[in-house]
C-alpha cells in the first residue's frame, strides 16, 4: 500500500524545494543536511497546505528538525 503523504510530502521536497531526492532520508536534518532557510519553510508552508490541506506555521515547521519530524508533524495534524 502506499504512503500518501509521504509520496506528496517528497514531491514538495523535490519540486518545490529543488531538493535531490536521492538524497533525502526520514533522519535528514531541514536545516543542516537540506540547507532550508526561511524562504523554504514559507513555500513547504503553503505546499503542504495546498496539497494536503493541512495547515502549519511557520514556526511549526521550523520546530522540525528533520523530515521524519516534519511527516509525523504532518500526520498528528491530518490525523492520520
Amino acid at each position: 500500500m502506499s504512503d500518501h503523504i509521504r509520496e506528496v510530502l517528497d514531491s514538495i521536497l523535490e519540486e518545490d524545494l529543488d531538493l535531490a531526492i536521492t538524497d533525502i532520508a526520514r533522519t535528514s536534518l531541514l536545516v543542516e543536511d537540506l540547507g532550508l532557510d526561511s524562504v523554504g519553510f514559507a513555500i513547504g508552508v503553503v505546499a503542504i497546505e495546498e496539497r494536503l490541506g493541512v495547515q502549519l506555521s511557520e514556526r511549526e515547521m521550523s520546530e522540525a528538525a528533520s523530515v521524519g519530524d516534519l511527516e509525523d508533524l504532518i500526520r498528528s495534524k491530518a490525523g492520520v
